[in-house]
């Protein structure tokens, strides 16, 4: 079987700030957008819909602090983008969107474009959903707080 990080154009953008690819354990979906595309026969123009997902994740230490949680560390503001996307289901979409596991799986069909890929997000609390696509990218990986908010100081 793949590493799903072999599935996804990107994906070092991400490996290198962990050092792998994270689990994405108790992440938190900060947005979840759909776009139609733009189909356009007349004009040759086949732009057919787009999924993006912002995701805040972090890496959970060994270290517990004086509170008695773990230390979590090198936070994480995600953007990833999926194209030709068909069949998205989606519900439970609130105020906080953990999700307990966030997988993706090559697949084949015996019609239709193959292979696909099959994306889930297994909710904690929050978000519970799945689509197929075509193809999937990390477009953008910025530092972000403790709170998913990206900063000026961040930045710097």
């Amino acid at each position: 079987m793949e590493n799903i990080e072999a599935l996804i154009d990107g994906s070092e953008k991400l490996t290198r700030i962990f050092g792998y690819w994270p689990s994405f354990h108790d992440a938190e979906v900060l947005e979840f957008q759909v776009w139609r595309g733009d189909v356009s026969p007349d004009k040759s123009r086949y732009i057919f819909p787009i999924l993006t997902l912002k995701m805040h994740c972090f890496e959970m230490t060994k270290e517990v602090n004086p509170d008695g949680y773990f230390v979590l560390q090198n936070h994480t503001l995600v953007t990833f983008k999926f194209y030709d996307v068909d069949d998205i289901q989606m519900r439970g979409f609130n105020h906080q969107n953990a999700i307990f596991e966030f997988s993706i799986n090559r697949l084949e069909r015996s019609q239709g474009p193959s292979p696909y890929y099959f994306v889930q997000l297994v909710p904690a609390f929050g978000i519970d959903a799945s689509f197929s696509c075509l193809r999937a990218e990390v477009s953008a990986v910025v530092p972000c707080g403790s709170d998913g908010k990206v900063s000026e100081k961040v930045n710097q």
